[in-house]
């Protein structure tokens, strides 16, 4: 069920870290290389959790401007951008119409639509995603990003068990879904 990424996507990046209790400062490349790791993700879950491909670029990218406005105060920055990003797809909801045109791409192909093309097998995976409860869809969303349950439950703020219960829920008819939508054949 999970996608395959990219070397680069598996980094882990985080916000300079300063012993001396100064917050980090927002220099362009911190800002660069948390985008280019993060944005191609950021997409990904956003459609995980039911955004159009389109949806989810505008909301990861809004979700980064706000970053830069922000950036002293940002602790975890992977878990922010999620919860920001996510915040962002439900205020865009139903106000904006699906471009028919493709995005264009910036220089340098940072454009997420390019990493969210999807083959069969994960679109059959999305389409299950959807017919979750959007609280178990939201769970896997993390849990797919690779957060940990306690990690989940502090950007959630629930209960630990109460992520364990409901990405066991998830899984769980993730995969009767699955075996119906195959018809019990493997694949």
């Amino acid at each position: 069920m999970a996608e395959s990424a990219s070397p680069v996507a598996k980094k882990t990046v985080q916000a300079p870290s300063h012993t001396d209790g100064a917050s980090p400062a927002l220099t362009a490349s911190s800002l660069e290389d948390l985008y280019r790791v993060e944005m191609p993700q950021l997409t990904r879950f956003l459609v995980r959790v039911g955004a159009t491909p389109y949806e989810a670029a505008d909301a990861a990218h809004e979700a980064f401007t706000v970053a830069i406005e922000k950036w002293d105060s940002i602790r975890e920055p992977r878990a922010w951008l999620r919860k920001v990003a996510h915040r962002c797809y439900l205020r865009q909801t139903g106000q904006r119409d699906t471009p028919y045109d493709p995005l264009p791409d910036r220089p340098g192909g940072t454009c997420p639509i390019a990493h969210v093309t999807l083959k069969e097998g994960n679109q059959r995976v999305l389409k299950a995603l959807a017919q979750l409860p959007p609280l178990q869809r939201h769970v896997m969303a993390w849990a797919q990003d690779g957060f940990t349950d306690r990690e989940i439950a502090q950007a959630l703020d629930m209960q630990e068990a109460a992520v364990r219960k409901n990405r066991s829920r998830a899984r769980l008819r993730l995969q009767q879904t699955l075996v119906e939508q195959t018809g019990g054949r493997d694949e």
